[in-house]
């Protein structure tokens, strides 16, 4: 049953499949088949693997090197790897040719009467195969902290016992009631007999040890050398490494003499790789860890000696510790991950003075006190597992301005949205009608693709939500003014179009102060007046007549009573609602210098809308915190219009929930009625 939906053909083609494709006369003769076929880009997963899943599905997979036999339509293949081609090659070689074709993409050959058919098998890629991996972030924080100061901080690290256990003195797990937190310990063997453990487990870590820690950095007995972290994908390893290169020596002897020598590097460092495994819902995370620890060590560097005892070369000695482990921890939940990697010596002598330094007899006047002071590193490895709908996590930069890139020559002007720019909107999106809504959609428009773009399918797919452009505009406005971005803008540069009898073509520019001063000086003064003038502009862009695209900049002007910001609100909202059958409006009231205010915020609004795409920047879903929006470079003596768009901004700015709860019942009844009657009409059945 299709009404609405059917895609209309102009023409049809015969497809004989005898002569086309090798097949039988007789199996196919009057069977009459337009073929279509499409790309269908991948996101997450491989296109081999891809058609391999699908085949599960029953679907058929073609050969790539055989024609498509249309009687199995529809039939998926996966698109060809290309050979690869280095893209700068040696200048003194001829330019190759490089291949540019992607490799991420399945061909999709379907019957155009049957689009239902290929609906199905898009589903089935989008909703079932080609699912991205959940993301989480690996934050570590590797410490140097001594010995006494780890005593401070209540951890105390055991030692290889043979097959025995944890000891009774390293495991602690007190089952705290109410509010309170429990401490776990636990212990990583290390391979080497005779090594100290290296790691414990904090399942609820308490506020008590980030307070010690603290304390102990700020003291000196502690140092943070490093905090990397590191973005990666379930089942995906991670890999950090802080570390440097030390070059040692390799040196080649003729009998005594040094023949030759060479440099090559070792590492020494934090080496870290990390490869997490989520569950089911999210709350746990496993962990297989691979941590290696190198530092050198003082006073063991091994010398090369050449002749007369000259000190040729040196290399130091290093001390290596290494974890290979799997642990099962708590989503946001601190691992530490430890062990000992220096042992700092002193020696002190004293002597009597004179007495101590006779040979042989000075020994009996003199000791020697060596003490030593241990030094270990820590790495605490969090993982945080990011909520799957939604860009905002824990590993976002703090909020400073360095992250805005403003007055530079080479790029464009940006500032990164912040936490305090969105609204939280949950009411919204996470609301199951709207949910239900766009499923249904998201179902039309992957059957029949051309309708993505088209009303009011528009307004629900690809997790869309009607008026979310108003939303959106109002985020920008509270940026905007918590910037003070309007402060550039002179109110004297800003103009609009007039009708003019004295011009030739009928229009020309006007200055809106100059305006104001001569027809209604009470919006430049700094008394309320109880009036208002408005300037209404009539959309005709979607017009078939060329000469009412002229009219659209050209606003209708006139004074109407406005006592109070209710009277105001009222005047706004009323004068933007849409009505059926007659032009979209736009409508703008200036009462005072606040509205003028106003007014040069929707201006720059509509420039940003400009600089970053209104089909992108509109959705609430790339609305959201981290991402850089680009600014408008804006200079005190440009000259601003004033136009139906800037109105629009201007509206939103204020009514914005207005907008939104009129789209919504619209946008509803509309997708209603095109549906109605249709296959997809019990989507909607529960709806409302």
């Amino acid at each position: 049953m299709r009404k609405y939906l059917s895609p209309s053909f102009t023409s049809l083609f015969l497809i004989l499949v005898s002569t086309l494709f090798g097949q039988n006369a007789e199996n196919t003769r009057g069977v009459e088949i337009e073929m279509k076929s499409e790309r269908i880009r991948l996101s997450y997963v491989d296109p081999s693997r891809c058609a391999q899943l699908l085949n599960f599905y029953g679907i058929n997979i073609g050969d790539p090197k055989k024609p498509i036999d249309p009687t199995q339509l529809p039939v998926v293949v996966a698109v060809p790897e290309t050979a690869f081609h280095e893209t700068i090659p040696d200048h003194e070689k001829v330019f190759p040719k490089t291949e540019t074709d992607p490799i991420n993409e399945l061909l999709l050959f379907f019957d155009a009467a049957a689009p239902e058919k290929a609906g199905r098998v898009r589903r089935i890629i989008q909703e079932q195969i080609d699912l991205p991996a959940r993301k989480i972030m690996i934050e570590a924080m590797v410490l140097e902290i001594s010995s006494q100061a780890l005593d401070q901080l209540g951890v105390e690290w055991d030692f290889n016992s043979g097959g025995e256990g944890i000891s009774d003195n390293n495991f602690i797990q007190d089952k705290l009631d109410g509010t309170n937190d429990s401490l776990v310990l636990g212990k990583i063997a290390y391979p080497a007999a005779g090594s100290a453990q290296l790691d414990a487990t904090i399942t609820n870590v308490f506020r008590e040890f980030n307070v010690r820690l603290q304390a102990l950095v700020e003291d000196g007995s502690a140092q943070v050398l490093s905090r990397p972290s590191v973005l990666t994908l379930d089942n995906r390893m991670a890999f950090i490494n802080v570390s440097e290169r030390i070059p040692i020596a390799n040196t080649k002897f003729v009998k005594d003499y040094v023949s030759a020598v060479d440099f090559r590097d070792v590492v020494a460092g934090i080496q870290l790789a990390v490869r997490p495994r989520i569950n089911r819902d999210g709350t746990e995370v496993s962990l297989q860890i691979n941590a290696a620890v190198s530092a050198r060590v003082p006073g063991k560097d091994e010398k090369v000696l050449g002749k007369d005892s000259i000190v040729l070369a040196t290399a130091p000695t290093l001390s290596i510790r290494e974890v290979k482990t799997y642990a099962r921890i708590a989503n946001d939940t601190p691992f530490i991950v430890g062990g000992l990697i220096a042992k700092d010596s002193e020696q002190t002598i004293r002597k009597v003075p004179l007495l101590g330094d006779i040979p042989f007899l000075g020994a009996l006047f003199r000791s020697k006190n060596e003490t030593g002071q241990k030094r270990e590193v820590i790495i605490v490895i969090t993982p945080s597992v990011l909520p799957e709908d939604s860009p905002v996590h824990a590993g976002m930069p703090k909020d400073d301005d360095l992250f805005d890139q403003f007055g530079h020559r080479l790029f464009r002007d940006a500032y990164r949205i912040r936490a305090e720019d969105t609204f939280d909107l949950r009411y919204l999106t996470e609301n199951k009608g709207l949910q239900q809504l766009q499923s249904a959609v998201d179902r039309v428009v992957t059957d029949h693709p051309q309708l993505s773009t088209e009303y009011p399918y528009e307004k629900f797919a690809h997790d869309a939500v009607p008026g979310e452009g108003a939303l959106v505009r109002r985020q920008i406005y509270e940026v905007l003014k918590r910037q003070q971005a309007s402060d550039v803008l002179d109110v004297e540069k800003l103009i609009f179009f007039e009708k003019s009898k004295d011009r030739g073509d009928g229009i020309k520019v006007r200055f809106l102060a100059e305006y104001l001063r001569d027809v209604a000086p009470f919006v430049l003064a700094k008394k309320q007046s109880g009036k208002a003038v408005g300037l209404c502009f009539r959309m005709h862009r979607n017009s078939l007549e060329i000469n009412e695209l002229l009219n659209e900049p050209v606003p209708e002007i006139k004074i109407v009573d406005c006592p109070d910001d209710q009277a105001w609100r009222s005047l706004l909202l009323e004068s933007n609602k849409r009505t059926p059958g007659t032009a979209a409006k736009q409508v703008i009231f200036l009462r005072n210098l606040g509205d003028l205010n106003r007014l040069k915020n929707a201006i720059l609004m509509k420039k940003i809308i400009s600089l970053n795409a209104s089909d992108y920047i509109l959705k609430l879903k790339n609305f959201t915190r981290g991402r850089l929006l680009r600014m408008p470079t804006v200079r005190e003596d440009d000259v601003e219009l004033i136009d139906a768009d800037v109105a629009t901004c201007y509206y939103h700015s204020e009514l914005y929930y207005s907008v939104l709860e009129e789209s919504l019942e619209s946008d509803y009844s509309a997708l209603k009625k095109v549906l109605s009657g249709t296959d997809y009409e019990s989507a909607l059945r529960e709806t409302r």
